[in-house]
């Protein structure tokens, strides 16, 4: 099992050394999210160095929302000035908008776009947040993700859902801390109970939510992966934010990939350095081979994303 742990890993990749490249075949590596550094050089020759050796690519990914959170240049609205100006010119504007974030993965030969945000959001909204939610109204969310998602769906594009259960209120930001969320409301939840049928991923956040779990934040909580499953009907796989930010910080590396795992996340985001992870993960090797629950879980993650 643990030849295949890479393939239930989304990592971002590095200059591709040797060591890096045999350490993505020696065990499955598959998945790679690209940030801005990728596409300042020849990315298309960077992409085929990335392949050469590996026994194959599934998901190629880019967090392409939109505004400041755009991993390709170019100029892209933010949601929530694209949702704003939708009101006043119509719908078109929103499609046109989403066409081309779309037309834009699929010409680096990209085929998932972690996006789009659902959280809600509005003018007092936490720096960290800020210009990526399309609105305060749950139903105006729905409105305008569905046509994103469309706009990729057309083009044999993948999308994800984020953040669940919401991030709607929290003030601490959780790419360097651990966020509390006292309490969830309805209208947190209302987008990705409608929109789980048509996106392809979920992903959680980093967060502790004691009103479904006391002991465990979000991205460890087996709890909280039985209430997404549970009023969303969601058969999917269920993503981690990156592993590397500042909300875990509390926890070594290996006990992240562990607890991530066991809780029912199916793909495990890691965008820290290659070495962290090869290190971790060798750590682990033992535990992995050897624990049944490990093994279970593992299984059943490697059973949902072969169904992409």
């Amino acid at each position: 099992m643990f030849k295949k742990i890479g393939k239930v890993l989304l990592v971002k990749p590095a200059l591709i050394s040797e060591e890096e490249r045999e350490f993505y075949k020696e065990l499955s590596f598959e998945n790679f999210i690209f940030f801005k550094e990728h596409f300042q050089r020849d990315f298309e020759e960077y992409l085929s160095h990335l392949r050469g050796g590996l026994r194959s690519i599934k998901f190629l990914a880019v967090d392409q929302e939109g505004g400041r959170v755009c991993r390709i240049k170019g100029d892209f609205a933010s949601p929530s000035e694209i949702a704003e100006k939708a009101k006043f010119e119509g719908k078109r504007v929103l499609i046109d908008w989403a066409e081309k974030i779309a037309e834009t993965l699929e010409n680096y030969k990209l085929n998932l776009n972690l996006s789009p945000v659902v959280d809600r959001g509005n003018k007092e909204t936490p720096e960290f947040l800020k210009g990526r939610s399309f609105s305060k109204d749950p139903k105006e969310i729905v409105k305008f993700a569905e046509i994103l998602i469309g706009e990729h769906k057309k083009r044999g594009l993948r999308t994800c859902l984020k953040h669940f259960p919401g991030l709607y209120n929290v003030k601490i930001d959780p790419h360097k801390e651990l966020p509390v969320k006292e309490k969830l409301f309805d209208e947190d939840l209302y987008p990705f109970i409608k929109l789980s049928s048509r996106a392809d991923f979920i992903m959680t956040t980093h967060l502790f939510l004691p009103e479904l779990d006391m002991e465990k934040p979000s991205t460890f909580s087996e709890r909280l992966i039985s209430f997404l499953r549970k009023i969303t009907d969601f058969k999917g796989a269920i993503l981690t934010d990156d592993l590397s930010m500042g909300a875990l910080k509390s926890y070594s590396f290996s006990e992240r990939i562990v607890l991530s795992l066991v809780s029912g996340h199916n793909l495990l985001i890691f965008c820290g350095f290659f070495e962290d992870l090869m290190g971790s993960l060798f750590e682990i090797k033992g535990e992995i081979e050897k624990s049944k629950i490990l093994k279970e879980k593992i299984q059943e993650s490697l059973t949902i994303l072969e169904k992409y």
